[in-house]
């Protein structure tokens, strides 16, 4: 995806100076770093799960997967008088997830079965964020004990291609653990098989408005 973590960080520059002046205030207070995502996923913990309905299109920079498309455009979609803002920041982590899930969803067609995700980086660190994925994939999610995945994987090819280790499987095994294992909750994942398909329909429904709306930039 194009704007994974880049739609979170999107909202907290653009939308969320109010918790990123109460994060410094509380971190100066405790006397530790707090970040105003944080304060941003407590928000959206108090937020009911699909958001009455209420779906986010992380397409700010356009989208690659499943849809290639440099036109493509962010957007909220359902809002109502009953939206509140909890539910626009949960809207926005779930439209996220959904898009991932269209990633898993090519993978499964192309017959490649996924037994675990294993989650790194930014999005990796929130207990929250890792729950709502499991829930949304249908797959446990698993943390090892390198946080940055990418980095530390070309770090494990450079060691197999130095001779350190015979193959990319010893190198895995020698270096890699789990470490935690978060399972989908059978209720949310149905929950969100109900949402997913309509999520889907948005990006072909709104196609050829966006092209049009480009063309206005």
């Amino acid at each position: 995806m194009l704007s994974a973590g880049g739609s979170f960080q999107w909202f907290r520059n653009e939308l969320g100076y109010l918790e990123v002046e109460a994060a410094k205030v509380i971190s100066q207070r405790k006397g530790k770093s707090v970040e105003a995502y944080d304060l941003l996923i407590e928000e959206a913990s108090e937020a009911p799960a699909g958001c009455e309905g209420l779906f986010f299109l992380p397409y700010l920079t356009g989208e690659r997967c499943p849809h290639p498309d440099p036109h493509a455009r962010g957007a909220w979609i359902g809002l109502t008088r009953r939206s509140t803002r909890d539910m626009m920041v949960r809207a926005l982590l779930e439209g996220v997830t959904y898009g991932m899930r269209d990633a898993i969803e090519i993978m499964q067609k192309m017959g490649i079965v996924a037994t675990q995700v294993r989650a790194s980086g930014g999005g990796a660190k929130s207990a929250f964020w890792r729950q709502l994925q499991a829930d949304i994939y249908k797959q446990t999610i698993v943390l090892t004990n390198s946080s940055e995945g990418p980095a530390y994987g070309v770090a494990l090819l450079a060691g197999v291609g130095t001779g350190c280790f015979k193959s990319v499987e010893e190198a895995c095994k020698s270096a890699i653990k789990e470490t935690v294992k978060v399972k989908p909750v059978k209720k949310a994942s149905a929950l969100y098989d109900k949402h997913y398909p309509i999520y889907r329909k948005l990006y072909g429904d709104l196609k050829q408005r966006f092209g049009e709306m480009a063309a206005l930039a």
